[in-house]
């Protein structure tokens, strides 16, 4: 089966740039970031939650928490294929939220779509580039949020954008 790639945002050449500036894909600080999925993932009730950065073709994670240390490791990087449902996050400055991805009309024939949670959130720096995503995952079945959790999250992915600014300012 051939895989293709998943959508790259308009302004790919200058996010992707913005990304490496930071340092974090070449060498993640997940010491950093792990509250942030730590708390996420306990506001959400959701079962596990993901820090990711994406540069041109690879996702990287820098933090992660409820995950499988076997299935994925903080610093393992991923193609952004269109299998990659967090990949399709920076398209849009708002949540990607599916409550139940068997259901959504997009994602339903995914190869591991069934009865799971999915909740994606872009994070975005100062200059407007989502240099990646703050992605939950329920497998346990579906799950959805209330508006105070999306709020809560929200503020999260600023903080974990103002403190990739700070840092790369500071390089």
């Amino acid at each position: 089966m051939s895989v293709g790639l998943a959508p790259r945002p308009a302004n790919e050449e200058q996010r992707v740039a913005a990304v490496v500036k930071t340092g974090l894909i070449e060498s993640p600080n997940p010491d950093l970031f792990q509250i942030y999925c730590d708390l996420a993932k306990d506001i959400t009730g959701f079962e596990s939650a993901t820090f990711s950065l994406y540069d041109g073709e690879m996702q990287c994670a820098i933090a992660q928490t409820g995950r499988d240390p076997k299935e994925k490791k903080v610093g393992d990087k991923g193609l952004r294929t269109e299998h990659n449902i967090c990949s399709y996050v920076l398209l849009d400055p708002e949540p990607l939220l599916m409550p139940d991805i068997s259901k959504d009309p997009f994602w339903k024939n995914h190869p591991q779509a069934g009865p799971v949670g999915y909740a994606g959130f872009p994070v975005i720096n100062k200059d407007n580039f989502a240099l990646g995503t703050l992605c939950m995952l329920n497998k346990e079945g579906p799950k959805a949020l209330n508006q105070r959790q999306i709020d809560l999250i929200k503020k999260i992915t600023d903080s974990m954008a103002h403190l990739i600014d700070i840092k790369t300012d500071q390089k």
